[in-house]
């Protein structure tokens, strides 16, 4: 076991200590940053993302009470130093080329027929994005049902499904799933599920036809 394995463990059994849970906690090389956790009625385990090896004593301490907390059945927001860990320009700068090697859903390769940096250009023309900064976009490996494209708001990865890499989409319905996928990612990390979605789906409306747009992804089996 590391230090900081056993830093871990030792600050997961202090928080589970004051909820009344024998505790145990190890680090695994998730793709996403989470927590799985099993438990009885007296006895928790953790698996917690190696996002958090280089994590403070105050944010583990901060996620564990926010977790046992919830597992209690109580809401509970995450810390401030939490959310400022997470959300500070050096977690993406370490931890984003990690996130990107291990998802498996992106492909390095170019677009046949679309081009993602084109669409992000028309995009900041027209005023509706800025510079996105640390962002990067990818197309997905496979074309597949489902969502447009999907992000992670907290590695700044943006995946496009490459379903939509075809000269039969227009390029208004591909820049759409961009942005609303930028628009997920600018918003404040605290927000609620719900306020974020409500949030997103303001923003979209103000983009020009995209109720029309949502119809053509319906049409073919995808959603923004």
């Amino acid at each position: 076991m590391s230090t900081t394995e056993e830093i871990l463990n030792a600050t997961f059994k202090k928080v589970g200590n004051d909820f009344g849970y024998e505790t145990s906690a190890e680090y695994a090389a998730f793709r996403d940053l989470k927590v799985r956790w099993q438990r009885t009625y007296q006895w928790a385990e953790f698996q917690v993302s190696d996002y958090l090896r280089d994590a403070p004593e105050e944010v583990l301490e901060g996620i564990a009470r926010t977790i046992f907390t919830k597992i209690q059945g109580d809401e509970s927001n995450y810390t401030d130093e939490v959310v400022g860990w997470l959300t500070a320009p050096e977690f993406v700068e370490r931890l984003q080329p990690i996130y990107i090697q291990r998802d498996r859903r992106i492909s390095f390769d170019e677009g046949e027929h679309k081009n993602l940096e084109e669409a992000v250009d028309r995009l900041k023309e027209k005023g509706f994005i800025k510079d996105l900064g640390k962002t990067r976009i990818f197309w997905s490996n496979e074309a597949t049902s489902g969502r447009g494209g999907w992000s992670s708001a907290l590695m700044k990865v943006i995946t496009v499904n490459r379903k939509l890499d075809s000269d039969t989409v227009p390029d208004e319905v591909l820049d759409a799933v961009i942005l609303n996928e930028v628009a997920n990612i600018e918003c404040d990390f605290a927000m609620s599920p719900v306020d974020r979605r409500r949030t997103v789906e303001d923003r979209m409306k103000l983009y020009p036809g995209f109720d029309g747009i949502s119809e053509w992804l319906e049409d073919h089996s995808l959603e923004a």
